[in-house]
């Protein structure tokens, strides 16, 4: 009898244990995104380096210059624009009023000039859950100018509740997005800017993105993109894809998100609205 009770009573202490002791994955999360100091000292460079007794100009070589002119040239049609692209109808492409004005076109248009935008917003808002106890918001504001241009900003914000306490964790991003595919039916794009991680970590990384936006067919699309930054030598991922149905200049939004926050992993339902004006 005694042996039994003495069971019971290391369970439950262990359990009260494993309950209290618990922690989040924002909370986690967040703690691996804050410095770590480094463990020892690496020294500091005490040599110098020797100077060059010749000061003799180096000498060029014709063919380092062939082939750096060959590797810009190729960088930049593979980037920006082929020579083959110039003369196309991406080429010319204009921004559509909204996806799906037409059966034929999405984000940009080739031949209907008087159906295109100089500029355009579009604001989407979209609810993300993982469980009862970790949801958040994610709202974004799309700058599309010039035609191939986009300036992109976003707001992620999640909250959890673990051990009947709140755990909150904001991202700030913003990206100059550059769309390389510019078809009726398929565009695609790439973006550099900064990425901000608020709340208790309070840094800011550089920032990387790139998607694309398939019009299958009137009135559905399929919408995919990935941000990425580094947070003292942590990875911050934000990735989605989702199913869109437009109706004139709004639409709405259902799909799965995914965030990697240092060492935490999410995966969320989403679904959300929005409008292009």
């Amino acid at each position: 009898m005694h042996k039994k009770i003495l069971l019971i009573t290391l369970f439950l202490f262990s359990f009260s244990n494993i309950s209290f002791s618990q922690e989040g994955k924002l909370d986690k999360g967040k703690k691996s995104l804050k410095d770590q100091k480094s463990i020892g000292n690496k020294g500091k460079r005490t040599s110098k380096t020797s100077s060059s007794t010749h000061n003799d100009p180096p000498i060029e070589n014709p063919l380092a210059r062939i082939l750096w002119f060959a590797f810009a040239y190729t960088a930049y049609g593979v980037a920006i624009e082929t020579p083959w692209e110039f003369n196309g109808s991406m080429h010319e492409a204009e921004i559509s009023n909204y996806p799906y004005k037409e059966h034929r076109y999405g984000n940009f248009i080739y031949t209907d000039s008087t159906n295109y935008n100089i500029t355009r917003f579009d604001v989407t808002n979209n609810f993300v859950r993982e469980n009862d106890n970790l949801y958040g918001n994610n709202l974004g504001v799309n700058f599309r100018f010039l035609k191939r241009f986009a300036l992109e900003l976003e707001h992620l914000y999640l909250s959890e509740k673990v051990n009947n306490t709140t755990d909150n964790f904001s991202m700030y991003s913003a990206l100059l997005k550059y769309y390389r595919i510019r078809t009726q039916r398929f565009d695609a794009w790439f973006g550099l800017g900064v990425m901000h991680v608020g709340n208790d970590v309070d840094k800011t990384g550089f920032g990387l993105g790139f998607g694309a936006e398939l019009f299958i067919a009137k009135p559905i699309s399929i919408d995919f993109s990935h941000k990425w930054t580094s947070i003292n030598q942590q990875e911050v991922h934000k990735t989605k894809l989702l199913l869109k149905y437009y109706r004139n200049n709004y639409h709405i939004s259902s799909g799965y998100e995914h965030f990697k926050i240092g060492v935490s992993k999410i995966k969320a339902f989403s679904i959300g609205v929005g409008a292009s004006f």
